[in-house]
């Protein structure tokens, strides 16, 4: 296997295949991209880490066929450094792959490409166009709510589910708070999802990567997998096999107090009185009054600060304490020039919605803080 190809080409290619590998494992294969050269000029680049799995393809001068694994970090690590636009690798039979720009020389080791994994590409299942932007926004929208692997709270992914309004729905949460963002079905046309599903948070991150400069996609899902085709890549997550919390339980469907701000006032202020917050004093006070809501957080060893900001409001006071980190991740994505904040009371969680952005809704629990 012989190849010359464009730096900022490969470097973009293996960028997009490393979280694919898997860097804590102890299989060393699961650390290695396979490389694939044909005659018709492209290079095949696969990496999996038996969950998640990665193909992509590049354009390249081949001299040789052939097939090789090396660390994809390495290799990464490697190209970014040369300073020349063109690079030649080639695979040797003793083991090595041979990477050469201007007087610059590397060598990896390799593992022979019959021990990487087989990938199955889904030759068989039906894929579906989908809109790209739709599918991006609602990823964005929601996968600051999906725990990491190591919480229990509820399950590490992202649902993906139909409502009786003949929209789909995309949910995630992590026990503190919760996000939901609909989108008509009309988006996934021939798209059949008959249960719910759930995807990882891993494949949540890929999607998002890979859609970032698509405009071309399809879709499909079976009982295990979901896969996502662009013109260039093939991505296929295994689904989590787990039970989602009936979190429709948590979200008020009546809340009978509500105030509204402009976003480009309250993040701002939001940013201001963090400042003074940290790990064990992570709150930001909400004090309601009439016509004004006044912003409070504090830190015995910092300080503390307070920000007032003018509101229509005419009801009872009202005080509740949230994590600001939470207030100032539900409000970054949405998009609406003003953010509308509703609430029972001190006890059930604030709701967080964007008039002008009406498929999505925020809950965040609210804290126990000691008075000031």
């Amino acid at each position: 296997m012989k190849f010359q190809v464009e730096k900022t080409s490969l470097v973009q290619v293996l960028q997009r295949i490393q979280s694919a590998t898997e860097k804590k494992s102890t299989i060393p294969i699961l650390n290695n991209c396979l490389i694939k050269t044909s005659e018709d000029g492209t290079v095949e680049f696969s990496a999996t880490d038996l969950e998640l799995n990665l193909w992509t393809k590049m354009g390249a001068m081949v001299k040789t066929e052939g097939k090789t694994t090396a660390s994809a970090r390495k290799l990464l690590e490697i190209v970014r450094e040369i300073p020349q636009d063109n690079i030649s690798l080639e695979a040797t039979a003793n083991s090595r792959l041979i990477i050469k720009a201007g007087r610059s020389k590397f060598e990896l080791s390799t593992i022979p490409p019959e021990d990487f994994p087989n990938i199955n590409l889904y030759q068989d299942l039906q894929l579906v166009k989908c809109d790209t932007a739709v599918l991006r926004r609602a990823l964005q929208k929601t996968i600051y709510c999906i725990p990491m692997e190591e919480e229990t709270f509820t399950a590490p992914g992202l649902l993906w589910h139909s409502t009786e309004e003949s929209d789909y729905r995309f949910v995630s949460s992590d026990g503190h708070r919760l996000a939901y963002y609909e989108v008509p079905q009309a988006a996934f046309p021939g798209l059949e999802i008959a249960r719910q599903i759930i995807i990882p948070r891993k494949a949540v991150q890929e999607m998002l990567r890979l859609l970032e400069k698509e405009t071309e996609a399809a879709m499909g899902v079976d009982e295990r997998s979901l896969v996502l085709r662009t013109p260039s890549t093939f991505l296929s997550t295994l689904l989590l096999d787990a039970e989602f919390p009936e979190y429709e339980m948590i979200i008020p469907p009546e809340r009978p107090y509500g105030i509204s701000v402009p976003a480009e006032v309250l993040y701002p202020a939001l940013k201001r009185v963090a400042v003074v917050t940290d790990l064990s004093y992570r709150h930001v006070k909400f004090n309601i009054s009439k016509n004004s809501l006044e912003l409070e957080s504090g830190n015995p060893e910092l300080g503390n600060a307070r920000d007032i900001i003018d509101i229509e409001y005419d009801g009872e006071d009202f005080s509740v304490a949230f994590n600001v980190k939470y207030v100032l991740d539900c409000i970054s994505v949405m998009e609406s020039p003003t953010i509308r904040f509703e609430w029972v009371d001190q006890l059930h969680g604030g709701i967080f919605i964007a008039p002008e952005d009406p498929g999505y809704l925020s809950l965040i629990m609210p804290m126990v803080v000691d008075s000031q």
